[in-house]
């Protein structure tokens, strides 16, 4: 691929020429950041959870400055409802995730006031639970910030909000999918020397980006928009370098390249290109016109950093290969590709995720041996003469002016090969015998699907192989109501892929969330079935609270409040609660304490008086309220909502003080978030399985004298005998009493 350099004394006025005062921040850094130096002689900090906050995660790896960091697991981190926020001189080196990377999403990053800060291979995505007047990331009055192949997507208000920023480089990114209410882009407002190049702006409704700034704006492809690039529009003066970009329509497309321009924006404009025939194929023609733009005649900016300035057909190829994350492209980098590259014929502006299928899962994979954790694997220091087991990674003993570490880093910036499992699969009943399993294939030269199945989620059989290309199967002559657990994995020529996520059938009473189907005006509780008490409030005792929070379910707490907790274990007794009809209501007792909540406020651990827990029941209303949709539910419908209203107690209903530990009796007419619960339930059956017995403790014997010679768990799996080697739980014991005689039975260890 032929790539023009450019230098100070062509037209475009920029030059090529490395200073030698200055280091890039990696090879192939360009533009206005390109000499950031992000955390370089820092700290380096391994990322090794997937937690939201706390230790070992992302967020509190970025709260100091003076860092690299490093991960040690690939996923999604879920930040719904809170956000992360990013300080001065820093690396983050998304590409040494292992598995399939990372991804940030539910929420906010932040990046504002900071200096000097390097991203790399990291994806952004916010969604439906960020305020709708917030953006997926924010980079206001920042400097000498550089993003390079990240991903940013599902922005409320826009993918990124920057403005008054200065010496900026975004390039080889992917932002797309800008959600309601606005759909758009990026936003700017005051910022000088951004440098954007090589990066796809795809399935954004307008401001690709919005240009009210000081902007150098080479080889990018806008996809799929209804306004392409935007002027400033403004009072004041503004300068944009559009440079050998192409513009190219989609499904939703316009011929709208350049909109809302006025003639205080300068616009420099040569050797754009628009497609907008949709027809399958590359084939625009020149931009000449600059639609009320001043129109200027040589550039404006003089960049002090190396410029490679493909034409605008040679960087379409470069962002269709190597834009985004793509170290190893996620499902929805993949999808935006396949938008991209069929040229007009596929993309949608999209609501929310969920229009996609949501966020779905990325395999972990495993991180190499890092002895010394200086952020270098034992053996790629072996390979390059370093010691494994002295953290060297400050050092600059490979030279080039980049420190051991760096070094490492930037070896890994490029695609790997890398084998995708069937991506979102389901798993759904056509009958009572029968299941249909769908999914979508990323490896083009998958040689085999191979589905396995389960019933008990750990012990799995492969029941078919199936074509390379196959995207559904039908699984027949299943027991009907049993629980049933499938995967698949990938086959090539090269080898296997991990294995997908685990899809499963009958198992609604299982899957954590959920919620009353939607119109249930008249809670009935159904014979022999358990309930979990759920909440989805953001915050409590606050009038801005939204059913966007995480599911919290009612309990009991050890000091003899009522509380929730979001701990989930499907078949946990404390979660449970069996509510029974009774004269005017219910009885609602909790299953695995047998205990009830107080039907008044009272003196119950610390502080301000609440609902307390006692062994002598009351009588409460479960009141219909509406159907609402609680962003994490796991549904795809609304479900129904409700009051838990006192009669003996003014009718007051049960409301949050904090979700934890104090909820309180409050005035009893309101369907606010953190006042109102729906419910999912579980079969008493399937939790307590026809025990026999229940013994405190397993040892050598069971309370009434027998011997114990074997422990099995319900799927027929051997265990130890030992007590510390067995959880609490259901099992089978294999005994022998004291004439000899050997029987089984089922016995709980609590």
């Amino acid at each position: 691929m032929k790539k023009t350099i450019i230098a100070l004394t062509t037209l475009l006025l920029l030059t090529t020429q490395t200073l030698s005062a200055q280091q890039p921040a990696f090879p192939g850094a360009e533009g206005f950041a390109a000499n950031a130096t992000g955390g370089r002689g820092g700290k380096v900090v391994h990322v090794t959870n997937l937690n939201a906050s706390g230790a070992g995660s992302l967020a509190d790896a970025v709260s100091q400055p003076n860092r690299i960091v490093v991960f040690d697991v690939g996923g999604v981190i879920d930040i719904t409802n809170t956000s992360i926020t990013i300080k001065s001189n820093i690396t983050i080196a998304g590409q040494t995730a292992p598995g399939q990377g990372i991804t940030i999403y539910g929420g906010r990053v932040i990046a504002s006031n900071s200096k000097n800060v390097i991203i790399r291979y990291i994806r952004m995505r916010g969604g439906k639970s960020v305020d709708q007047k917030k953006c997926t990331l924010t980079l206001d009055n920042c400097d000498n910030v550089i993003l390079d192949h990240c991903s940013i997507s599902w922005g409320p208000w826009d993918n990124v909000h920057i403005a008054n920023a200065n010496n900026i480089t975004w390039q080889h990114c992917i932002i797309s999918e800008g959600i309601e209410p606005q759909r758009f882009g990026a936003i700017t407002d005051g910022t000088r020397n951004w440098t954007v190049h090589h990066c796809l702006w795809a399935d954004n409704k307008s401001r690709n980006p919005k240009m009210k700034c000081y902007i150098q704006y080479y080889n990018n492809v806008v996809y799929n928009y209804a306004m392409g690039i935007i002027g400033g529009h403004s009072a004041a003066d503004n300068y944009q370098d559009v440079m050998n970009n192409y513009f190219i329509a989609g499904p939703n497309g316009s011929y709208k390249y350049f909109d809302d321009w006025t003639s205080t924006d300068h616009l420099y404009s040569k050797g754009n290109y628009y497609d907008g025939n949709t027809d399958g194929s590359l084939n625009g023609t020149l931009i000449t016109d600059y639609n009320s733009a001043t129109a200027m005649q040589k550039p404006y900016f003089q960049s002090s950093a190396t410029v490679n300035l493909e034409t605008a057909a040679e960087a379409y190829q470069t962002i269709a290969d190597q834009c985004g994350a793509s170290r190893v492209r996620d499902s929805h980098d993949l999808r935006i590709i396949d938008h991209l590259t069929s040229l007009g014929k596929r993309g949608a502006f999209i609501a929310n995720e969920n229009d996609v299928g949501g966020i779905g899962t990325l395999a972990g994979g495993t991180p190499p041996a890092d002895t010394d954790r200086d952020g270098m694997p034992d053996d790629w220091e072996k390979q390059n003469g370093l010691d494994p087991a002295s953290n060297d990674a400050a050092a600059y003993t490979l030279g080039e002016g980049y420190t051991n570490i760096e070094h490492y880093i930037n070896s890994l910036a490029t695609k790997s090969y890398y084998i995708f499992a069937p991506q979102a699969p389901t798993a759904t009943l056509t009958n009572a015998t029968t299941a249909r399993l769908t999914w979508t294939n990323a490896q083009k030269d998958a040689t085999a699907i191979v589905v396995e199945q389960s019933e008990d989620g750990e012990q799995f059989t492969e029941i078919q192989r199936l074509a390379g290309k196959a995207t559904n199967t039908l699984v027949r002559d299943l027991t009907a109501g049993q629980l049933y657990f499938f995967r698949l994995k990938t086959v090539t020529a090269d080898g296997e892929s991990d294995y997908s996520t685990v899809v499963a059938v009958n198992d609604e009473f299982m899957r954590p969330g959920g919620g009353t189907p939607a119109g249930t005006t008249t809670f009935t509780p159904a014979e022999g079935q358990l309930y979990r008490i759920i909440n989805y409030a953001t915050v409590p005792y606050n009038s801005s609270t939204n059913l966007n929070g995480t599911p919290k379910y009612l309990c009991c707490n050890s000091n003899g409040s009522l509380g929730t907790t979001e701990q989930y274990t499907w078949n946990d007794h404390a979660l449970l609660w069996e509510i029974q009809p009774a004269e005017g209501g219910f009885y609602i007792r909790n299953y695995g304490t047998g205990l009830y909540f107080t039907s008044t406020n009272g003196t119950t651990g610390a502080g301000s008086d609440r609902i307390g827990t006692t062994k002598e029941a009351s009588v409460y209303t479960i009141n219909y309220t509406g159907d609402q949709s609680p962003s994490q539910s796991g549904l795809s419908t609304p479900v129904s909502m409700y009051r838990i209203n006192c009669p003996s107690n003014n009718n007051y209903q049960i409301r949050a003080r904090h979700f934890e530990n104090d909820w309180i009796w409050g005035s009893g007419t309101f369907d606010r978030a953190d006042m109102v619960f729906t419910f999912s339930s579980a079969d008493r059956q399937l939790v307590d399985p026809d025990v026999e017995g229940i013994i405190p403790a397993l040892d050598n014997s069971s309370n009434d004298g027998e011997q114990v010679r074997a422990v099995y768990d319900l799927s027929g799996r051997k265990l130890s005998s030992h007590q510390e080697s067995v959880k609490k739980g259901i099992y089978i014991l294999q005994t022998t009493d004291a004439a000899g005689n050997q029987q089984a039975r089922k016995v709980v260890i609590p």
